[in-house]
């Protein structure tokens, strides 16, 4: 099978997978089962506060995830094995009893991105990343964005593009039709759920400054979807500066970005690419599942805007 052929079906099985999740989730929470979901699960893999521990509806909108993955990429051409990498699983190959050595794709998931806003049906999202070990490279993402019933997808031989269920508008990500190539006027996306996470951005005097006096404005946003909306146009720039997000989280979003065109540096200013090194990301989960190889970057479509907010943030 042609190589343009094989990455339209990784993705044609990915995009089915994230739609079929999306509904499931946005379903459940708004049914009866919805109090059975919100309960507290215990979890090996992590180590979280007795009133935050995962919630069954991760789990749950996991072993959906599972269960598509083993009935559509066990039937991709040439395939032997895979190896999911999950936040709430961990590092498991497919089908049972291959060796990790023996999988030719790595898929990153994060079943529910945003639990906090799915409780609340505010929010969430779905992620998967497909990554090739033979080619060394990402070859397809998808991000649903559950409440909001829009979809993102990247693929490495295809554009960017995006589609909303609710206005039926199917639409090419290319950063907005006037992408900003400075703060004023600027919505800048930020993780601020958590209070370390706040209170890092409120220290960021510089940065807040500026912003304000250009009459920016502060967004909230989480994980890929910080990325996403800056691909989208609907924000201006985003950043992570304070702990870094998981390759499960970000992965998606930074190769949707990317592929859209997007200026995306880490905090030294160097250019950040989605090769990843594969063997160290693993063996660093594996030895602490609580610490795993983060990623801190700042997202914007201008590299001016995103040198002007680097400047800002070493300045505190």
């Amino acid at each position: 099978m042609a190589e343009l052929e094989f990455d339209h079906l990784v993705l044609r099985y990915s995009r089915q997978i994230i739609l079929k999740t999306m509904d499931h989730v946005r379903s459940a929470m708004r049914g009866q089962n919805r109090l059975h979901l919100k309960r507290a699960v215990a979890d090996p893999q992590l180590q979280k506060s007795a009133q935050n521990l995962t919630k069954a509806v991760d789990r749950d909108a996991e072993d959906l995830i599972l269960d598509a993955l083993q009935y559509k990429f066990l039937k991709l051409p040439g395939v032997k094995a895979y190896t999911v990498f999950s936040e709430e699983m961990g590092i498991k190959t497919f089908p049972e009893g291959m060796h990790e050595s023996e999988a030719d794709l790595v898929v990153f998931i994060d079943p529910i991105d945003g639990t906090e806003f799915i409780e609340a049906l505010q929010g969430g999202w779905s992620l998967i990343a497909v990554y090739d070990r033979r080619s060394d490279e990402v070859i397809a993402a998808v991000a649903g964005d559950i409440f909001l019933d829009r979809i993102y997808w990247a693929s490495k031989n295809g554009y960017p593009e995006g589609l909303d269920f609710i206005t039926h508008s199917w639409f090419r990500l290319d950063g907005g039709p006037t992408p900003k190539t400075n703060l004023q006027g600027a919505r800048m996306n930020v993780l601020t759920t958590k209070v370390d996470r706040y209170q890092a951005l409120a220290g960021q005097t510089a940065l807040l400054n500026a912003l304000r006096e250009a009459d920016g404005r502060v967004n909230l946003s989480w994980g890929s979807n910080t990325i996403i909306q800056v691909a989208a146009g609907y924000a201006d720039v985003a950043i992570e500066f304070a702990k870094g997000f998981a390759t499960y989280d970000i992965l998606p979003g930074l190769y949707i970005g990317l592929k859209t065109g997007l200026t995306i540096v880490d905090l030294s200013g160097n250019p950040i690419t989605s090769k990843l090194d594969l063997e160290d990301i693993i063996a660093t989960f594996r030895r602490d599942p609580q610490h795993p190889k983060r990623l801190a970057f700042i997202a914007a479509k201008e590299p001016a805007l995103a040198e002007q907010v680097l400047k800002l943030l070493k300045k505190k």
